[in-house]
């Protein structure tokens, strides 16, 4: 899985992502884009008044202001952006290394207030603990997402705590490890979920140590399944 760039980026706090300004001689661009391009570095040229927005979703960040140009990361919730300009729809954002692009649909001028609850977060984090204490973060991200996948799904509870306490469900429970103490990473790695939702297909609903269904990824901790 592509790591994110943001993903320890503190929510409500301004960022500058780093990745290389767009070099558009080495690339096909269609004329309605370049002109586009164009009327976005006239205004930065012109030194605008700067703006800062939040995201409300995990929004793209792209090399150009086109729906088909290559992706360069993806933000978080929250965070904060500083927008140069914005023209039909799109909006050219500051990096440490030059300009890049994101939708505004997804802009707001306040952050966004969190849909969870810490019930929600201490449950979540617990089934870390239990599940992959010290595991890398990215088998963390999985284990976390089976179970936001779960309280989507019509065929299991509609809730965090009632899809980790289903009988049968979750070894942890049972034999004592989600009541370990939590690392920093589970804590951390529960909230990043919570804001930013599942890093799985919604249909992959089981994490084990064996197949259960169509296996969707095998890593060397889990199988993960539809």
């Amino acid at each position: 899985m592509k790591k994110l760039f943001l993903i320890t980026t503190i929510s409500m706090m301004c960022v500058m992502p780093v990745y290389g300004q767009a070099d558009t001689t080495m690339t096909i661009i269609p004329l309605e884009t370049q002109e586009l391009i164009n009327k976005f570095e006239e205004a930065a040229n012109n030194q605008p008044e700067t703006k800062y927005q939040y995201t409300s979703e995990r929004v793209n960040i792209r090399r150009f202001p086109s729906t088909e140009a290559e992706i360069l990361d993806t933000s978080l919730i929250n965070t904060c952006f500083e927008v140069v300009a914005e023209f039909d729809g799109w909006a050219m954002i500051t990096t440490e290394d030059g300009y890049a692009y994101m939708k505004t649909d997804w802009f707001t001028d306040e952050p966004v207030e969190r849909n969870y609850t810490d019930e929600d977060l201490e449950v979540l984090t617990r089934v870390l603990t239990g599940e992959c204490h010290t595991y890398p973060d990215e088998e963390q991200l999985y284990v976390g997402s089976v179970v936001l996948n779960r309280v989507k799904n019509p065929e299991f509870p509609d809730s965090i705590k009632e899809v980790v306490f289903q009988k049968g469900q979750y070894s942890c429970v049972t034999d004592g490890n989600y009541y370990r103490e939590p690392t920093e990473r589970n804590r951390a790695n529960a909230k990043w979920l919570l804001e930013n939702g599942s890093v799985l297909p919604e249909d992959v609903v089981y994490q084990s140590g064996g197949k259960q269904g169509e296996v969707y990824l095998k890593t060397k901790f889990h199988y993960y399944c539809k």
